[in-house]
């Protein structure tokens, strides 16, 4: 096989779409934050081949590592070419320079994310096998900065909203990360690794995801009652039971099951955060057909004058401007 048939297999295409939602979602959250039509479209393109890069750039770097024999979550073993590493570093570099160049502060985000990448595989540090430090990795790069780097080219300021979400956010990537390792027991302890699921056990690391997600979505589930999100959000329940049902078959698997455990996870998880973005879209076409207030400006059970996420100056300049849908 090829050098650039092996890279292409190991930086897993089929996971690429999963990695790419996440500055996506970052983008998407500032317009419905602030109400904003599409800006930052152009920049969020080019956040988008960084955040490729660093895919690519991060799994060669683990495989390198790695040498995977078994089952690889969307993907396949294959044996790494001598040149994987370097690879690695050279993607991480592109993707560096390239979320740089769309803004400032989508370039730190992958600096860290890519500093994170290092710290995870590098044989001097090699977090992936710790207990902490595998964890760590994935919930401030996947869970933080990868988010942070599509919310950036928006230009938007921060607001408490937008942190409680992220945190939340985090907390779900952070038990899909669980849930990815519950497979992985064997490899992990012969490779001597100190994973949760090589101390603990398929069943630790798959109640940890449950516990993980729950808290993500009953956070959710909190904002919707308090008016914060759209309260048609409390629908998107249904999509968390879909996905914690899953979890606890997967938990009778004495072993751990298989990829395909993993995999089906993922589409289920796909597909509830979906669920609760056509709610929230619902919700903004019908604000938007009814002449009122859309997305974050129009959060808050009530009449408008008594939305606290609305000032009177904002309400006032909302009446004069344009209604978006119509």
């Amino acid at each position: 096989m090829s050098t650039a048939s092996a890279l292409w297999i190991l930086a897993r295409p089929k996971l690429l779409p999963y990695v790419a939602l996440l500055p996506f979602l970052g983008w998407a959250w500032a317009h419905w934050d602030r109400a904003l039509q599409a800006t930052g479209a152009g920049a969020l393109g080019w956040v988008m081949v960084a955040w490729a890069l660093l895919h690519a750039g991060t799994l060669w770097l683990n495989a390198a590592v790695d040498r995977d024999e078994g089952e690889v979550l969307m993907g396949r073993a294959v044996e790494p070419p001598p040149t994987a590493a370097p690879w690695g570093y050279v993607a991480l570099l592109g993707a560096v320079i390239v979320a740089g160049a769309a803004h400032p502060l989508a370039g730190l985000a992958c600096l860290g994310s890519a500093g994170l990448s290092i710290a995870y595989s590098h044989p001097a540090m090699f977090w992936k096998a710790h207990p902490v430090g595998g964890p760590l990795v994935n919930l401030v790069g996947y869970g933080l900065l990868s988010p942070l780097a599509g919310w950036s080219v928006v230009g938007v300021d921060p607001n408490p909203r937008t942190l409680v979400v992220w945190a939340m956010g985090a907390m779900g990537v952070l038990g899909a990360y669980f849930s990815a390792q519950a497979f992985q027991q064997r490899e992990d302890t012969e490779r001597g690794y100190r994973t949760l699921v090589a101390t603990h056990g398929p069943q630790a690391v798959l109640r940890a995801a449950r516990i993980c997600i729950g808290l993500a979505f009953v956070g959710g589930l909190v904002l919707a009652v308090a008016g914060w999100i759209p309260r048609s959000c409390i629908l998107a329940t249904i999509g968390w039971v879909w996905v914690d049902r899953w979890l606890a078959r997967w938990g009778r698997q004495r072993d751990g099951g298989n990829e395909s455990w993993a995999r089906e996870f993922a589409r289920r998880m796909a597909w509830a955060i979906l669920l609760g973005i056509m709610l929230a879209f619902g919700e903004y076409a019908r604000d938007s057909f009814a002449g009122r207030p859309v997305a974050g400006l129009g959060t808050v059970a009530g009449h408008p004058s008594d939305r606290p996420l609305l000032s009177p100056m904002q309400m006032k300049t909302w009446k004069q401007s344009a209604n978006p849908l119509r």
